[in-house]
């Protein structure tokens, strides 16, 4: 099977990213606003697939634990909008997930396996 890959979104919980959540809404109800939450996006299978999807986002090598806080502005999303759309799997919808969460103050952090 070799590699996956995937993005931790860690940030403040609110009622503006309520359709990015990786849990029923009900479950969040008692969530306070600016509540630290983590959401996991992608979940890329493979090793090659994990590595280009890494390069995607400005990681030149998936093992170095330096690298894994995602720097927004590495990302390339021309290319990620592209790569993400090739799949059976549909990760358009963790692509707009990943924009709303950077629009309301997420960070993101690379997460490899395998």
């Amino acid at each position: 099977m070799g590699m996956q890959a995937e993005i931790i979104a860690v940030g403040p919980f609110s009622k503006k990213i309520k359709n990015c959540l990786d849990y029923r809404s009900e479950l969040y109800e008692n969530t306070n606003d600016g509540s630290i939450i983590t959401v996991r996006l992608f979940g890329m299978i493979g090793s090659n697939t994990s590595r280009e999807f890494a390069s995607l986002l400005g990681i030149t090598n998936p093992w170095d634990f330096n690298q894994h806080k995602i720097n927004i502005e590495s990302i390339n999303f021309v290319e990620l909008e592209k790569f993400v759309y090739q799949f059976e799997i549909d990760y358009g919808d963790d692509l707009q997930k990943l924009l709303v969460l950077k629009d309301n103050g997420f960070e993101f952090h690379f997460r490899p396996q395998g």
